[in-house]
């Protein structure tokens, strides 16, 4: 009798356990992976939008390296989408400013860029609104999908209240389905390059032309990698679109203009330059 009954004790441990493992997986996989959909729709990839390909760059602008990518960009009749820390941009409203007068969209990337699932909803309110407050200030305002902002969480982490903040700001999360891990510091552009070649139709790349802990880190793989695509896929009939005009192309506005329940309150952080509170 003890033994069959500590043979059943053992099985439900070892059920137990493994369904606490599945479901930790789970929470991973909606948390970490780019295009996972768990815990909300983002805009990942569209393969229907047929041959175009989204470069978007995170964690600018950078003047350094910023002002050399637009113009790449304009000299293959590209267009991109940059995802802009609010520090920053704070420091270069004439850059921002200049990227949105050539053509590309802009997203918000959080005033300082923290790991978001770690941080309570306000926090990710603090962050997101003085993040616009600083692009707004530069007299240009965010790109939309659907009537939704442009944002990217940092390192592409969230969490469904990550998701439910953004809807009740007005944000559409926008991830990605390639990335060239061109931040690895000793990695190459032909690295970057090799990872970046397996992008198809409707893919979107994600590329740096910023870094969070510097205002004005050396991105030249970056920007060589960007080279390097250009000259790859051109030759090919692709064209590379912003955000919106992938989603417009592929006819999927629809998917992502989720209702916003309630108003949609913004109110500004208490003026340029200061950070939200940790």
């Amino acid at each position: 009798m003890s033994g069959k009954s500590t043979g059943t004790s053992v099985g439900a441990g070892v059920a137990a356990a493994a369904g606490l493992a599945a479901a930790t997986g789970v929470a991973f996989y909606g948390a970490q992976v780019p295009t996972a959909q768990i815990y909300g729709r983002t805009v990942c990839r569209e393969p229907g939008a047929g041959k175009k390909l989204c470069l978007t760059y995170d964690d600018g602008p950078n003047p350094a390296w910023t002002p050399n990518l637009l113009d790449l960009l304009d000299e293959h009749d590209a267009r991109a989408t940059f995802f802009l820390i609010g520090k920053w941009s704070e420091r270069e409203p004439a850059l921002i400013r200049e990227v949105v007068a050539r053509g590309h969209a802009i997203g918000n990337h959080t005033f300082t860029h923290p790991t978001m699932p770690a941080k309570t909803d306000q926090r990710i309110r603090e962050e997101l609104d003085a993040c616009r407050e600083a692009v707004e200030a530069a007299g240009v305002t965010f790109s939309t999908v659907a009537g939704r902002m442009l944002m990217r969480p940092p390192y592409g982490r969230r969490r469904p209240g990550t998701l439910r903040v953004l809807k009740e700001k007005g944000y559409i999360g926008i991830t990605w389905s390639i990335t060239g891990y061109d931040w690895r510091p000793h990695t190459t552009a032909d690295a970057i390059t090799r990872r970046c070649l397996k992008a198809g139709e409707g893919d979107i790349i994600l590329l740096h032309d910023g870094y969070d802990q510097h205002p004005a880190y050396d991105r030249h793989r970056s920007v060589e990698t960007t080279k390097n695509l250009l000259e790859h896929y051109r030759p090919q009939g692709y064209d590379f679109v912003t955000v919106p005009e992938l989603v417009e192309a592929a006819g999927t506005e629809s998917r992502y203009a989720a209702p916003v329940r309630g108003p949609v309150p913004w109110q500004g952080s208490g003026g340029p330059g200061q950070s939200p509170a940790a």
